[in-house]
């Protein structure tokens, strides 16, 4: 499965980061979101802020693996 990035948002007034993650499998699409607290320093261009959203995402998601359990 290869993931490609759909699209992030970010609302400052909340501090809440959106990321959406998608892909084709043979039996439907998948969709991988995750929504998290994000803290964005002033004076952040729209594009460093969308990189920081994706390498909070990328490093929540490996953590998240880790820590699931089948039951």
């Amino acid at each position: 499965m290869v993931l490609r990035l759909a699209q992030t948002k970010y609302d400052p007034n909340t501090e809440r980061a959106y990321v959406e993650l998608r892909d084709q499998e043979d039996d439907g699409d998948v969709a991988v979101v995750a929504i998290f607290s994000l803290r964005i320093t002033a004076g952040f261009t729209q594009r460093q802020i969308e990189r920081e959203i994706v390498r909070k995402a990328l490093h929540l998601f490996k953590n998240a693996g880790g820590t699931l359990s089948g039951g």
